[in-house]
């Protein structure tokens, strides 16, 4: 019997200069582990899963260098992975996330006095990658955020909605409560280098293994 295992790790590390500012990104592509067993071989208790993992914490929100804390906000996150039992998991993310937000009573301006409104809210749907190493759970996603700008000033209201591409980086650790329910943290950031912003902080996640076979 001839097993063959190869483990590969590559870490992509690129500095991108935008309107002279340094925008580190940090980008994960993951290895997949191969086993090849000889002709005559049969895989045997292979175990296949998928879980979805809920999420509620406090976000923060920073221009593209991260000293600069625009906001804070709590954002809910969604993800489904599918676990084949082996070292690469893979699935679907999203979130909602709130980038920024102002709401003045009252401002003066050449035209008169209004109230003045303004949102901006990102909802990414990512590919994510996910490892487990020395029981800390590693993500990478990369995929498109739809973006809405909402203005509202001198009784009327503007909508702008466009997709940009985004991704996201993270690290977490997770207790098991049963066999099917998992309780963790996470620490994560979202990043979005159209606009410039980068939205990352601390997630609390329940997770439940909704099907296996």
């Amino acid at each position: 019997m001839v097993w063959l295992q190869i483990i590969q790790v590559l870490l992509l590390m690129n500095i991108i200069h935008l309107n002279k500012k340094v925008l580190l990104l940090i980008f994960f592509n993951f290895g997949l582990i191969v086993n090849v067993i000889s002709q005559n071989e049969k895989i045997k208790n292979t175990n296949f899963a998928l879980n979805i993992t809920i999420g509620n914490g406090l976000i923060a929100n920073f221009d593209n260098e991260i000293s600069h804390l625009n906001s804070l906000y709590y954002s809910p996150t969604l993800r489904v992975l599918w676990k084949p039992n082996h070292l690469l998991n893979i699935g679907m993310e999203s979130a909602y996330l709130t980038i920024s937000k102002q709401d003045s009573d009252l401002v003066s301006t050449s035209f008169g006095n209004t109230i003045f409104k303004a949102r901006l809210n990102a909802i990414p749907i990512l590919l994510v990658f996910n490892m487990k190493i020395s029981k800390l759970d590693i993500y990478s996603g990369i995929g498109i955020s739809y973006l809405t700008s909402r203005l509202e000033a001198f009784q009327e209201k503007v909508v702008v909605n466009d997709w940009y591409y985004c991704y996201n980086l993270g690290i977490g650790y997770s207790h098991s409560l049963s066999k099917d329910f998992e309780i963790g943290i996470e620490a994560k950031s979202y990043f979005f280098p159209r606009i410039q912003k980068i939205s990352g902080g601390i997630v609390v996640n329940i997770s439940y293994y909704f099907l296996r076979w």
